[in-house]
């Protein structure tokens, strides 16, 4: 690391940064008085420009704010090699909003666009803007520390971070630099340490924000820690609050927008101020930039505490002092596994049990292992290792080892286990608002999202953060008694597979305007002929969205039915809204399928899918049936 104040980006003779957001996005200026800003800021010596890929009114301007930098590099006559430039990627800007996507194919390109948006060879330091909550954070830093080997990026940091994210990171790269909000109105970066973390690591941290973002600047106005320094200074209350953090010294850097060369200059007029210790105890007295206790306990490396006896994959409950995390997707079956910890005398923290945020169950564990209850089980998700790490950090500081139980159930068997759920507490199969309403209640019937949620972010539970022990639980599905009968059946889609309308609607509201495919009833036939009983099941979400009733769509199926001519044991369908999906019975979630089973003895070895959308395939392979395509299927 550089010994330079201000790590990688040197030691700064002008200590600010100027962050070009305002200049690229809603409100901006003309390209050529950006421009003009950009080089009376390089002219009155800033030499750090800070911009993004995303930074542009929408994404079909992207990269808008990387080609203004290169614009005004190239007709900037001052000494340019001195110049550095920060680009970030992680973030979308779908008509004009800003959507998280650290993706790696997303990163991949948007480093190779920056590269061309900004015309050089080698980025000098690339920030992820966002850690994704859709896609596991694992992913987006491999992905980063791949593009820095292959020579494309030459420095590394992250942006909107805490302490916890900043220590992943550092097992794939070195952490060149941190950007984060900060300012005598949003105080949080420092309260939970990261602006310390960046000092003990002699890295720059971009104080973004720093006059609390423009929707706010107004707020300083009447900010009473600022009056007194203003006054006594005679400067604008803006102009104190930048003192305030020019006076916390390096690393800190604070990064000014300005849409207007005035605006430049009067930030460039905190420079100018020197607080003195009269100023700094009566700041003291109103506001604090120290990290707190929690923060720095985060701070501190501790050491893995040694076993008292070896741990072994497939022990049970023992006597030694454990913290034991059960972690997996929702309806993975953790309880089972749970209980032999309860029977055995553990205490037990669950957030569906105990109601909060997960990270309440931190302060809860603390207590429990600081009155000498030192076995304890966790069983939550815990799908990432930022999720993890408090509640390992929380027992090595007790000096309790922690072992991890990672039940490895595919989302598809855990979907299959809370359809059963669900099945046995409410004999139905439930909509969107039974399921919202009964959340508050059963915890345990998490929505679709969340099980979608858990696998998007999925990182592998791993023995270098801590565990003494991390077991791999494989899923192994018991046969259900309800679900053992000898029935065949055929699941059938309907609406393109079986009958189209005569008006030409993608689905019939009227009975007289369907028709049944050629070549349906033959086919079918064939089957019934060799023992298989036939079932539809169908998406039917135009009852949600009002263009039919239940009476019109069900009478819909009973015409289908007639024109065929061939007993339909049951006709099964979801009348929920298709987007967004957040019910158990649209295809392609598994429950109409497990309710057919149940309420009519089918063998889940011997069912077979026919359909004709994407849907209907993930519906089969969700379910375990076999799926055919009804084009070939009905033409074979």
């Amino acid at each position: 690391m550089s010994g330079h104040p201000y790590g990688v980006l040197g030691d700064l003779e002008v200590p600010l940064a100027l962050g070009l957001l305002r200049l690229s996005t809603e409100g901006r200026p003309d390209t050529e008085n950006a421009i003009r800003v950009i080089h009376h800021a390089l002219d009155q010596g800033i030499r750090v420009l800070d911009t993004a890929d995303s930074y542009g009114l929408d994404h079909k301007d992207l990269h808008y704010g990387e080609d203004l930098v290169r614009q005004a590099l190239e007709r900037w006559d001052g000494p340019v090699d001195q110049v550095r430039v920060i680009t970030k990627a992680g973030l979308d800007r779908p008509k004009g909003r800003w959507m998280p996507n650290a993706r790696p194919a997303h990163l991949r390109e948007a480093v190779d666009l920056s590269l061309q948006a900004l015309g050089v060879e080698q980025i000098f330091l690339f920030l992820l803007h966002v850690n994704d909550p859709g896609c596991p954070f694992e992913d987006s830093l491999t992905t980063l520390a791949e593009l820095q080997q292959a020579g494309k990026i030459a420095h590394l940091g992250l942006c909107n971070v805490g302490i916890g994210e900043i220590r992943q990171a550092q097992r794939h790269f070195e952490v060149c630099a941190i950007q984060n909000e900060l300012s005598v109105m949003n105080r949080k970066s420092a309260a939970e340490g990261t602006l310390e973390l960046a000092r003990q690591l002699g890295i720059p941290f971009l104080a973004h924000r720093p006059l609390g973002g423009h929707a706010k600047v107004d707020n300083l106005l009447k900010n009473r820690a600022m009056k007194p320094i203003a006054t006594r200074h005679q400067i604008t209350p803006h102009q104190a609050a930048l003192a305030c953090l020019l006076d916390r010294g390096p690393p800190l850097l604070p990064l000014i927008g300005a849409t207007r060369v005035e605006s430049v200059d009067a930030s460039l007029g905190a420079l100018s101020v020197r607080l003195d210790d009269a100023d700094r105890e009566g700041l003291a007295s109103k506001i604090s930039f120290d990290p707190g206790d929690a923060a720095l306990a985060d701070l501190q490396l501790i050491p893995v505490p040694e076993l008292a006896r070896p741990m072994n994959p497939g022990d049970g409950p023992g006597g030694d002092a454990e913290v034991v995390m059960v972690m997996g997707v929702q309806g993975a079956g953790k309880s089972s596994l749970v209980q032999a910890y309860e029977d055995a005398g553990y205490a037990r923290l669950n957030r569906d049990l105990i109601g909060g945020k997960l990270d309440d169950l931190v302060p809860m564990l603390e207590d429990l292992l600081a009155q000498g209850r030192t076995r304890v089980v966790l069983d939550n998700t815990y799908a990432t290792r930022l999720s993890r790490r408090p509640v390992i950090r929380a027992a090595h500081r007790a000096a309790v080892p922690v072992r991890c139980h990672y039940l490895a159930t595919p989302v598809r068997e855990a979907l299959i286990n809370i359809v059963m759920r669900v099945l046995d507490r409410y004999d139905r199969l439930l909509g969107p608002d039974d399921l919202k309403e009964l959340a508050k209640t059963d915890p345990n019937l998490p929505p679709p999202a969340a099980l979608a949620r858990f696998a998007a972010q999925l990182e592998t539970p791993m023995v270098d953060e801590g565990f003494a022990l991390v077991e791999e639980v494989p899923f192994e599905r018991r046969p259900a008694p309800e679900l053992s009968g000898k029935a065949k059946a055929l699941l059938l889609d309907v609406d393109g597979t079986l009958r189209q309308t005569r008006s030409g609607e993608i689905y019939p509201t009227d009975p007289d305007d369907i028709e049944v495919l050629p070549g349906r009833r033959e086919r079918l036939q064939q089957w019934l002929d060799d023992g298989w009983q036939l079932f539809f099941v169908s998406n039917q979400s135009g009852v949600a969205s009002g263009k039919l009733s239940a009476e019109q769509a069900e009478a819909c199926f009973e015409r289908t039915i007639e024109l065929l001519g061939l007993p339909v044991t049951d006709a099964a369908y979801c009348p929920h809204p298709a987007f967004p999906a957040n019910c158990f019975c649209r295809k392609p979630m598994p429950g109409m399928g497990i309710a057919l089973a149940r309420k009519h003895g089918l063998d889940p070895t011997q069912w077979v899918m026919v359909g004709d959308m994407p849907s209907d395939q993930a519906f089969a392979e969700a379910i375990g049936a076999t799926y055919h395509d009804a084009h070939r299927f009905f033409s074979d």
